[in-house]
């Protein structure tokens, strides 16, 4: 039996008079930084909900299309437990980092800090600084000898420009002493901090919300930026590890078979975003991470991604009427 049951309505979809109540507040921003979808609803709302259904630490509130997390997350800060269904798997993956607050933030940042210090030396080594951006500019950058670069399959699923030469050089060399120095305390949160990364600072990508192409960026920070969000990741981590027992889950499962996942009888309330207009297309939007740290490397796997979203929207727009 569920007791409340929530559509949060999509930000996109609210006239330009609401909007600024629809955005992420700076109070708002610890964990649900650490990695969000452009159309992502703001954790206020999650927090509305939970008040208006009097949810307590013992309800279970349940998200069955969670995307990157923001119901689940915005549940445990508050203390309440919670369960995410997510088909993405970037995105699944995204939202069980952000339920994660057990790793030692200090051993995080030690670790992150010894890992940018050896792809720092091994990209000098190659002629190559992790400098500032150099968007606009015209000239060529110098280049390694050699330059790594993705294999055919992996490479056609990307956006034309998506990245330019010299950052994917970088971002596989990071990726590179992230496989060979892994840990397994802070592996994770070390991935997610870089899928943060890659879209907005690192790509030529824009988001309006759509994805599409902006400046191109012919050399940019890689190593600088993603240290600069494994930063953000421990500093929260500091100041909500005393909520890290509080339960949450983010299950990579069909929503329209709950069961497979779920105890019968086990949810209070479900909050959850509604269908949105257009047939948005989340691997497209996520295509650029989902690649390049290895979600989705076929042609193949991306279709069949994209036709799970499709049947998706077409569950939730059913459920609405």
């Amino acid at each position: 039996m569920i007791d409340a049951v929530a559509m949060v309505v999509n930000p996109f979809t609210k006239r330009d008079a609401t909007r600024e109540t629809n955005r992420l507040a700076l109070s708002d921003r610890a964990v649900h930084d650490w990695y969000r979808f452009v159309l992502s609803y703001p954790p206020h709302l999650v927090d509305e909900y939970l008040i208006r259904f009097g949810a307590t630490k013992d309800s279970c509130v349940l998200d069955p299309f969670c995307g990157t997390g923001t119901t689940v997350v915005e549940c445990k800060k508050q203390g309440i437990p919670s369960v995410g269904i997510e088909v993405n798997p970037v995105a699944q993956f995204a939202g069980a980092v952000k339920t994660d607050w057990t790793p030692d933030a200090d051993g995080l940042l030690a670790h992150a800090n010894e890992i940018a210090a050896i792809a720092r030396g091994e990209l000098r080594a190659q002629g190559v600084e992790d400098g500032p951006s150099t968007t606009g500019r015209t000239d060529t950058p110098t280049l390694p000898a050699r330059l790594r670069i993705l294999p055919p399959e992996p490479w056609s699923l990307l956006l034309t420009n998506s990245i330019s030469p010299l950052p994917l050089h970088k971002t596989l060399t990071l990726l590179d002493v992230l496989k060979r120095h892994h840990d397994d305390r802070y592996r994770r949160h070390e991935l997610l901090a870089l899928a943060n990364a890659l879209p907005f600072s690192i790509s030529n990508l824009r988001f309006g919300p759509e994805v599409g192409l902006g400046a191109i960026k012919l050399d940019t920070s890689v190593v600088g930026v993603w240290l600069d969000s494994v930063r953000a990741i421990a500093a929260d981590l500091r100041n909500l590890s005393a909520k890290a027992s509080v339960p949450a889950v983010v299950h990579h499962a069909d929503a329209r078979q709950l069961l497979d996942v779920l105890e019968p009888n086990s949810i209070d309330i479900v909050i959850t975003s509604p269908p949105y207009p257009n047939e948005k297309d989340y691997t497209r939007t996520t295509r650029l991470e989902s690649v390049l740290l290895g979600f989705i490397n076929t042609k193949e796997r991306t279709a069949r991604a994209e036709a799970r979203t499709r049947a998706f929207q077409h569950t939730r727009r059913v459920q609405e009427r």
